[in-house]
């Protein structure tokens, strides 16, 4: 006789995954995401999550919780020398965040919040280490490394997905679609999009989209019989639509660091989001330049790190490179805070290698969109003097980085 022994339900090892999927956290977690790859984007909820940290602290770290919770919250993500008087205090706020933030995660779970009470900031700032360690859990963190005294989260792929289409929706809110992209240009083609011109009706031009009954016929009626007849037909002149090369140039070089680098960042993920979802056959291909240039890959732009010199006149070779190889419109956004540092050309100086490379761009007929994240009066002289040199170009500055996807988006879309 043979005997089986079969492992009971409850000795199954614990499943990490289940585990979390079952926190309450994941109900928030892609807001969370955003929050804290963008700490300047400040949200409101109506339930205040410091009260449920205040409750487990003594009375004194009450009176002065600001105080403390700001200490708290730089001793978190820095590291630095504390007296034992702070280290004290600081000991009791991490043990009371920890009950608070288990008593968080079950007040979710059990439903009695939702994603529209609280405020996706507020909970970075008081729990970083915790929602460090939960997106980790859900794949949206690959690692957290200490540098110079800081911390510095890498992000997966995952994470880049997930972004993109929270940055696409927050730059569509309030999106005036009355005013087209790039797409549109002067030309005449076949398309469905019309213009306000009207034309003589083409069946082998023009389809029935573009067909204008009510100017039909008034022309028949005109003639005294309400008569459609091809020959009396009138139809809107079809735009021309055309493919566009997107090339995204982005400074990360040292001043870029803070809201720059993450305006930038999220532009490009922005664009390259609506690209795929409208299903278009566009293309975007976005590079990091410093006194070095590189092109960046899909997973990879939530890592750029601000260090180096500025190259301007690298960066614009590499945009001239790519649309000669390309078909379709080329449109180069050049995002960048200050005058060039450096030039790649021994023989030229940083401004006049800048400006031999935007002369070059004529010789692939690119739209040029200079993106000012800075105003010093060197720079802009640069920047008007590039646009000249480069034929069809913009100048735009932003005051606030942030701003900047909402701009691309609103020349993509249509």
């Amino acid at each position: 006789m043979v005997f089986m022994f079969i492992r009971p339900m409850t000795d199954k090892p614990d499943c990490r995954l289940c585990d979390t999927a079952e926190s309450g956290i994941e109900k928030i977690a892609d807001d969370l995401l955003y929050s804290l790859f963008n700490p300047y984007y400040r949200d409101q909820g109506e339930f205040d999550i410091t009260d449920l940290i205040k409750k487990h602290i003594s009375e004194e770290v009450v009176r002065d919780f600001e105080m403390f919770s700001s200490t708290f919250r730089e001793f978190t993500k820095t590291f630095g020398y504390m007296s034992n008087y702070w280290m004290d205090k600081i000991a009791d706020l991490k043990e009371a965040k920890q009950k608070a933030w288990e008593e968080l995660k079950e007040m979710l779970k059990q439903e009695m919040l939702n994603r529209e009470q609280l405020s996706m900031s507020q909970i970075v700032d008081n729990f970083f280490d915790e929602v460090i360690e939960e997106l980790q859990n859900l794949g949206y963190i690959e690692k957290v490394e200490t540098r110079f005294h800081r911390k510095v989260v890498s992000y997966t792929a995952k994470a880049e997905k997930v972004l993109a289409e929270k940055v696409l929706s927050l730059s569509l809110q309030n999106l005036d679609r009355r005013q087209y992209g790039e797409h549109e240009t002067e030309k005449v083609g076949v398309s469905i999009f019309s213009s306000e011109k009207l034309v003589e009706f083409d069946p082998y031009l023009h389809s029935f989209d573009n067909l204008d009954i009510p100017e039909s016929l008034l022309k028949s009626a005109i003639r005294g019989k309400i008569e459609l007849e091809e020959k009396e037909m009138v139809a809107k002149q079809p735009k021309h639509s055309e493919r566009c090369v997107y090339v995204m140039l982005i400074d990360v070089s040292d001043s870029m660091r803070g809201r720059k680098i993450v305006g930038a960042i999220e532009a490009a993920m922005c664009l390259k989001r609506a690209i795929k979802k409208e299903g278009s056959n566009d293309e975007l291909r976005v590079i990091a330049f410093n006194h070095r240039v590189r092109e960046i890959k899909q997973g990879e732009i939530l890592n750029l790190e601000p260090r180096g010199r500025t190259d301007i006149g690298l960066a614009l070779r590499k945009a001239r490179n790519i649309l000669r190889e390309s078909t379709g419109t080329g449109i180069v956004f050049l995002i960048s805070d200050g005058e060039p540092t450096s030039s790649f050309n021994p023989y030229l100086t940083p401004w006049r290698c800048a400006l031999k490379e935007a002369e070059k761009l004529r010789n692939v007929d690119a739209r040029l969109q200079i993106i000012m994240f800075g105003k010093e009066g060197r720079f802009l002289e640069l920047c008007k003097n590039i646009a000249k040199l480069s034929g069809k170009s913009n100048l735009f500055h932003f005051s606030d980085p942030l701003n900047l996807k909402k701009f691309v988006i609103k020349r993509f879309v249509r």
